[in-house]
């Protein structure tokens, strides 16, 4: 179970919306004033994630709680959105540069390869959408 703490900023019944600061583990590193990340990591660092999540237990606004997601169900949900896009993406382009061989400019492969990996992507969302059932969603495990 991934777990992070968060703050309870609205109460509607059993619908609470919760607030999580992003966090970086670039604080803790020694090369971080010379690191990309770092510099992208400081510019970000003030943003809070907002969720709402349905839960049986009693909270009220303010109050510290720990959230939770399965692992399996991130890595599962990473796995669509990263996997199958990009194995359109490489036989899509493999496919269209042995159709077209050097009778197309390499730009407009590029772009007729990007009609299958975004409708790809949009049907691996629809699909994890429908699938989720729950699964997908952080999950209030304890008040503070």
């Amino acid at each position: 179970m991934i777990e992070e703490s968060a703050v309870v900023v609205n109460v509607e019944g059993d619908e609470v919306t919760v607030e999580a600061q992003v966090k970086s583990t670039c604080s803790s590193c020694q090369t971080q004033s010379d690191c990309g990340t770092g510099a992208i990591a400081r510019a970000f660092s003030h943003r809070a994630q907002h969720l709402t999540l349905h839960t049986p237990v009693v909270v009220h606004v303010g109050d510290q709680v720990i959230i939770g997601i399965q692992e399996k169900s991130v890595l599962v949900a990473s796995w669509w959105l990263y996997f199958v896009p990009l194995l359109l993406f490489v036989c899509s382009s493999l496919a269209l540069a042995s159709l077209f061989g050097d009778s197309v400019h390499e730009l407009l492969l590029f772009v007729l390869t990007l009609v299958p990996t975004v409708l790809g992507f949009s049907w691996v969302s629809n699909k994890i959408k429908r699938l989720d059932k729950g699964r997908f969603h952080p999950v209030i495990l304890r008040k503070l």
